[in-house]
């Protein structure tokens, strides 16, 4: 009983995934190739995100010191040229402080935190935003990650150009035995020979330099001429089938 249950899942298997593979198969001659691109670009902001936090036994203290560490940093970014479109402020969040001590739960007092993001667009300024953020004694931790203002224009051009490689692959195949491309049949980011087709996730990527965030902050931030920007590099993948004449 159990094997015919087995079979019989192996078969409607069969049934949903021949639709999938004969419509993006054609019986007639063709050709089936896969085009890449790849493309070095050069980031053009940094998403910087802090988190200030505070705590004290009397609440009213602890949001004292978040409001004058906001409030410095607010002033500093302003002195930067950092526009208020680029700031984004979480609401204070207030809770009780509770420490592990001795193996014992021990209420500290109340905690009050606030998270704010800095969208930097003048990567030149950011050492200064650094000196910025300890002058404003925020020792919390902090994460800066660089990133594209126009990721989805990038990414199609350099999609375009996996699918002008798929091209001219698919023509120099034909080539050799003496046919020539005729149409397009298909084209897709996805495999649809391989177990991929069963997990779909589009064969785009955009990776480069991340500063390793969720770090503590030390006094004594780097200088600028420790700073650099890393480029990031994008890619895109093509699956294409070509009828051939």
């Amino acid at each position: 009983m159990k094997g015919t249950s087995m079979k019989a899942l192996v078969f409607v298997l069969s049934i949903i995934s021949f639709p999938l593979l004969s419509t993006v198969i054609p019986k007639q001659p063709h050709i089936y190739v896969e085009g890449h691109a790849e493309q070095e670009v050069i980031p053009d902001q940094i998403k910087i995100s802090v988190s200030v936090t505070a705590t004290n036994m009397d609440a009213d203290i602890a949001k004292l010191e978040i409001d004058e560490k906001s409030l410095k940093l607010f002033e500093a970014t302003k002195a930067l040229g950092i526009k208020q479109e680029q700031i984004t402020a979480t609401p204070i969040q207030i809770y009780p402080a509770i420490e592990h001590q001795n193996g014992k739960s021990v209420n500290v007092g109340t905690r009050v935190s606030r998270n704010i993001d800095i969208l930097l667009h003048d990567l030149a300024i950011y050492p200064a935003l650094n000196d910025a953020l300890v002058e404003a004694e925020i020792t919390s931790k902090i994460s800066s990650t660089v990133e594209l203002s126009d990721e989805r224009s990038i990414k199609k051009g350099v999609l375009m150009l996996a699918v002008n490689d798929a091209k001219l692959k698919a023509a120099e195949l034909a080539a050799i035995h003496g046919k020539e491309i005729k149409d397009v049949y298909s084209i897709s980011e996805f495999k649809t020979r391989t177990e991929d087709a069963y997990n779909l996730r589009p064969n785009q990527e955009l990776y480069g330099q991340s500063y390793n965030t969720a770090q503590v902050r030390y006094r004594v931030p780097p200088g600028s001429s420790v700073f650099k920007i890393g480029k990031m590099r994008v890619t895109a993948t093509v699956f294409v089938v070509y009828t051939m004449e």
